[in-house]
């Protein structure tokens, strides 16, 4: 039962989260002090290339279900607080904020993530309802069809080229995945002759999803609760699943647009960042097979690897030091893991950023390498 018990570790952070607010006063911290603290433990545990029990499926599911409610208890709790003035000191406020933000995005993303890829119905729209979450009931349309169908390839709105920052991406990413979004959309109902005003169309029912949403957040906590919990949900786990697109494909390339190969995606395999992440970061089963549930992945031992992902998402903010870790990465990626095709693609991908130095084939690689982390 251990493998079980180890995915509680996801609740148990958001209700002590929850208690941390209900605290209030620097408590308000504690939620966010244990998850830094575990994130941290990580980076010095060696990778975990554990396959999970899989005799009791029913009860994981059940775990990331509650785990999904929990979420949607903790923000509207959250802009209850705020709204009934609970946090009565600034570091009491900005605590209670930046919890709800790491929560939010480490705990409950994942759980969203995981339902809305499923095939059973029932979990699959609890998926779905739990986008509210991530302010944005439209993600899944691009991430299911356009990402997972042009994985690192310019088509997907979620890839970073190499030379991109994560600056830049971020500003590309959300203009590409609205624009990409209203296209799929406007396919559907233009095949099935709807106006775009149909109810039955689905963008009429995201619309309406946001609009219940506020409307009940507006109800329990008014105007300050309300916009306090939605910019918890844009400012976390919607701009920060960005960060995590950003650093899980950063570079990598195809020659066979549409056919996924495990070697083209970074994994994180370190311990508790797979159970936080629902094995997200196991990123190849991930794509191999995108209804596979968390707990029938099977870890790559032998792909690509970044370092811990606490790691990669603080380096990724500091553009030089991202290029310091991620250059002999892609290098050593060119030389042992790309195709004769992609390695060409990657060589004008390297002159297009500047990189002309990843090309150099007199470059010392296994001394770079080592220094990059």
């Amino acid at each position: 039962m251990t493998d079980y018990l180890k995915y509680a570790i996801s609740p148990l952070l958001l209700a002590l989260t929850g208690y941390g607010l209900w605290l209030a006063g620097n408590c308000t911290w504690i939620g966010l002090g244990v998850l830094v603290g575990i994130l941290c433990l990580d980076v010095f545990l060696e990778p975990d290339y554990a396959v999970r029990d899989r005799r009791y499926p029913w009860l994981y599911d059940a775990i990331v279900s509650i785990q999904l409610g929990m979420g949607f208890a903790l923000l509207l709790m959250y802009a209850y607080f705020v709204g009934t003035a609970h946090f009565k000191s600034t570091s009491s406020a900005i605590g209670a904020f930046v919890s709800m933000l790491f929560a939010q995005f480490v705990v409950t993303a994942p759980a969203l993530h995981e339902l809305f890829h499923r095939e059973n119905t029932f979990l699959r729209w609890w998926g779905r309802i739990g986008l509210v979450l991530i302010f944005d009931p439209w993600r899944e349309i691009t991430h299911v069809v356009t990402h997972h169908m042009r994985t690192v390839t310019p088509d997907d709105p979620d890839y970073a080229r190499r030379g991109d920052t994560l600056y830049g991406h971020l500003l590309r990413t959300f203009r590409g995945q609205f624009i990409e979004a209203y296209k799929l959309e406007r396919l559907l109902w233009t095949k099935r002759n709807r106006a775009w005003w149909d109810l039955r169309n689905g963008w009429v029912h995201r619309v309406g999803l946001l609009v219940a949403a506020s409307a009940v957040l507006y109800a329990i906590g008014g105007a300050s609760g309300a916009v306090a919990a939605i910019g918890v949900s844009l400012l976390g786990p919607r701009t920060f699943l960005e960060v995590f697109n950003y650093c899980n494909h950063y570079g990598l390339v195809s020659a066979k647009p549409g056919r996924f190969e495990k070697h083209q995606t970074w994994n994180h395999l370190s311990p508790f960042v797979r159970i936080l992440a629902l094995e997200i970061t196991n990123h190849a089963g991930h794509h191999e097979d995108s209804y596979k549930p968390f707990y029938e992945l099977v870890p790559d031992a032998n792909g690509p690897r970044q370092p811990q992902f606490l790691l990669c998402v603080l380096l990724a903010f500091v553009p030089p030091l991202w290029f310091a870790m991620i250059k002999p990465r892609l290098r050593h990626w060119d030389r042992h893991y790309a195709s004769p095709q992609e390695r060409e693609i990657a060589r004008a991908e390297n002159v297009r950023a500047g990189w002309h130095e990843l090309n150099d084939e007199h470059v010392m690689l296994d001394s770079t390498y080592r220094l990059a982390f």
